[in-house]
């Protein structure tokens, strides 16, 4: 197995409120968001992590978040 390179990227996501609700959008509820993981891939235009990899080739539950939602990517030290 590769080198486990663990990651926290926060980023920003659209925000649905669901339902009816009075009609006072201010358009700043912005989601705040942190994902912790296993970095599986980095480009220009995405960064892809994964809750969970294996030494037979597989991958757990894998989000692709775009490069111009993130704020921050921190390595995270393993023991």
């Amino acid at each position: 197995m590769s080198e486990i390179k663990m990651v926290l990227v926060e980023w920003e996501d659209s925000n649905v409120i669901h339902g009816w609700r009075p009609d006072d959008c201010r358009g700043d509820d912005i989601a705040h968001c942190r994902t912790v993981g296993i970095l599986k891939a980095e480009g220009d235009i995405s960064v892809t992590v994964a809750l969970g990899d294996s030494d037979c080739g597989s991958v757990l539950e894998t989000i692709t978040i775009p490069r111009g939602c993130i704020k921050s990517i921190k390595k995270l030290r393993c023991r």
